[in-house]
Parts: structure tokens; sequence; C-alpha cells
């Protein structure tokens, strides 16, 4: 069997030759002019026959809200295998392996953004979040809003003044990130092929910023014009979220299109612009989620004070035997979650059980998307307690 192990430094190139044929083959074979020397984020990990890498994959370290408290989150990214190594259960080994080493580790959680959601569903991620697609032009964005404060563009080492803003839209979605200084440097002001601008807007004789734009400029698709591509747009108040659009809009002597590409699940814009036929509004799914260990995970997360007693829970899991079983969850005075040989209360898989715990189905949606079996109206309704319905986003790519 293959060995799962860190790959080197010195096998980096190696690493990066296995990322550009998967996800960018029509690009032809990777040259030494396409060679990044930037310091990376993340751990890179390969599954090696003897010296002989077959495929990769990277950890990210993350910090995240679930439930009211921040926990520790593994996000996986950049799986890859040559088509040499295709077909011979290589990939299944390393999600495998990395539950194993997030366990470890004593990180429960985990994250990732699938090229496929059939793939990764298989596996045992859930989808956890919506998100929002606006497409329009600069003229549809004229809300008359009368100008005040000021746009000024920062860099980098302005980094700290983003922070309250991001912590402030983000507050009220579960599996929001705190970030680090890295990340604020290296994916928020450092794009993936280019860097994007980056914006803020304060008020009239304050310093703090009130919201923020990140975005780049490029050809349109169809090679007729330019667009404004927005990748992140952040705001403590509507006020502040309209100025940001007023900004958007004072492009339109240089864009024919503008695009807000990645906003939480919400259709709000609409009502703010004087003819929503003129915004193209799309609704898409985001990242997926899953619990590396459920009986660890289950005790580490809060409940409801008055939510009190015992739930059987049957879980399947194709990847981690040591979620595959029967668990007593007991949310009395100390939150205990071990095997039983009890009748279960609720049965329902890994994936579903990591959205409930995430906020994204209530017990309802999962009854109605026929992904859980609950005994009886008690169970139904502790269940519903344990795990209210939550607002989820997680907005970093990764």
């Amino acid at each position: 069997m293959p060995e799962y192990r860190p790959i080197p430094a010195k096998r980096k190139r190696e690493y990066e030759e296995f990322l550009h044929y998967a996800f960018r083959p029509e690009d032809g074979p990777k040259s030494d002019e396409d060679d990044d020397d930037k310091p990376e984020l993340g751990d890179r990990r390969g599954l090696f026959d003897g010296d002989d890498l077959r495929c990769v994959c990277k950890h990210h370290w993350f910090t995240t809200h679930i439930r009211g408290e921040w926990h520790e989150m593994a996000g996986l990214s950049a799986v890859a295998s040559p088509p040499e190594s295709r077909r011979r259960g290589l990939v299944q080994q390393l999600l495998a392996d990395s539950l194993a080493e997030y366990r470890e580790n004593e990180v429960y959680f985990s994250a990732l953004w699938p090229f496929s959601y059939e793939f990764y569903r298989k596996y045992g991620w859930g989808t956890v979040n919506k998100y929002t697609k606006y497409e329009t032009t600069p003229d549809a964005l004229a809300l008359d809003t009368e100008p005040a404060g000021e746009f000024r563009r920062l860099d980098a080492d302005e980094w700290e003044l983003l922070q309250s803003v991001f912590d402030a839209h983000s507050q009220k979605y579960a599996l929001s990130i705190d970030r680090t200084e890295d990340w604020w440097r290296r994916r928020v002001f450092e794009g993936w092929k280019k860097d994007p601008y980056v914006y803020a807007w304060t008020k009239e004789g304050e310093n703090d910023a009130r919201g923020y734009v990140v975005y780049t400029i490029e050809e349109n698709d169809d090679g007729d014009g330019k667009r404004l591509k927005i990748w992140e747009m952040a705001y403590v108040d509507d006020e502040a979220y309209r100025h940001l659009l007023r900004f958007v809009q004072y492009h339109d002597s240089q864009v024919e299109t503008v695009e807000l590409s990645h906003e939480p699940e919400d259709t709000g814009l609409l009502d703010m612009v004087d003819n929503p036929r003129d915004v193209d509004c799309e609704i898409g799914t985001g990242p997926m989620f899953r619990l590396v260990d459920v009986p660890r995970a289950l005790e580490s997360i809060s409940y409801p004070d008055e939510v009190e007693g015992t739930l059987v829970l049957r879980i399947t899991d194709p990847l981690a035997e040591w979620n595959d079983g029967t668990f007593e969850l007991d949310t009395d005075d100390i939150v205990l979650c071990d095997r039983t040989d009890d009748d279960p209360d609720v049965t329902l898989d890994v994936n579903t059980l990591s959205q409930l715990v995430a906020g994204y189905y209530s017990v309802a949606d999962a009854e109605r998307f026929d992904a859980c079996a609950v005994e009886s109206d008690d169970a139904r309704a502790r269940l519903d307690s344990l795990f209210p319905k939550r607002d989820v986003f997680l907005r970093e790519g990764f």
C-alpha cells in the first residue's frame, strides 16, 4: 500500500506539475516560467509508492465559528493525481489518511471546495452553504446614493484596517474564518493569476474602514468589452454597502459588465435597483463540510442550555470506520458521546449529520430530502433543539 507522508520542499515542482495537469491541462505542460517562488500557505501531502509520488493534496489549518464558538477546522485542497495513477483507489486512501491525520491532531471538522459534489459526497462530505452570483451593468447600480465619505486604495501592509469590517460582516455566519495576517496578504491582496485592487470606504472624518471591495478588471468571456469582477465585498451596515455599489457604478466609462461572484445566499440587490430585470441573479452551491470524528466533534460543540437528556444516533460513514456505528449523545451536565448497543432514535449518514451540525440543514430539511430517519416525535423535537438551523457562509477559497 502506498505511504502517506509530507511532500518535501525539494519536490515542490513535481507537486505543482500534478496540480497543473489536474486543473489547467489546456495550458499545456508546465514550463520553467510558471515557477512561483512565493512562500506557500498550507501543508503538502502525498501518497508515495517507494520514492514515486502517486497523488497529492494540501491541508490548510483554520479556526472557524461553529455553534457560537471557535473550533479548529482543516481545509482540504489541491487533490490531484496524474492519469497514470487513476482508478486505483489512491485518492480514496489519500482522503482516509488525511482524516486520520486531522483526528490525530484533534481537528474534528473538515471543509473543501469540490470539483465534483457526487465524488466527495460518496466519501462523507456534504454541501454546507449556497451563494449568490450577480451579473449586471454599472448603470443598473446607480442607486441615487448621496456621495459621502472617502474611497481609498489599500495595499497588503494595511490589511488590519479591514479586519474589523470582515469580522462585523461575518459574525452572523457559521463557518466564518478567523483570518490570519498571512491569509489576508496571500489570499485577499494577492490573486490566483493576478493581484486584485482593494479599496475601502470610510466615513467623513473617520479613519476606520466601514466597507471594502476586492476586484479585478478583465476582458469579457465573449471578448466584447471589459468586466469588473468582485471577488469579495464586506461592510458593517447597509449604508456602507450602498457606497461600495456607488464606487463600482463609477466604473461605467471603463467596463460594460459587473459581476459579484460570491455573495452570501440572498437576493436583496434585486430589491435595491430600479429595474431588477437588469440584474441576473444565480444561486450556486458552495463548499462541502464533514465531521472528522463524530463523537469528539459532538462533545466539543455547544448546545442550547435548555436541551438535556440523551439521543441515540446511528451513523454511517464510508471512509472513517471510527464514525460508523451507534452513539448515545448525552447533553446533561457534561456532554458525552459514546458507542451504545441501544436502538437508534435517528438514523443518518455522516454527510447529513455534518450539515445539521453546521446549521445548513434543519431536521425538517433532512427529512424532506430523505436524508435521515427519525423514530418518534420526541426524538425529532430533541434533534431539532440540539441543531437549530443557522446562516452558513464559508467564503474562503482554498
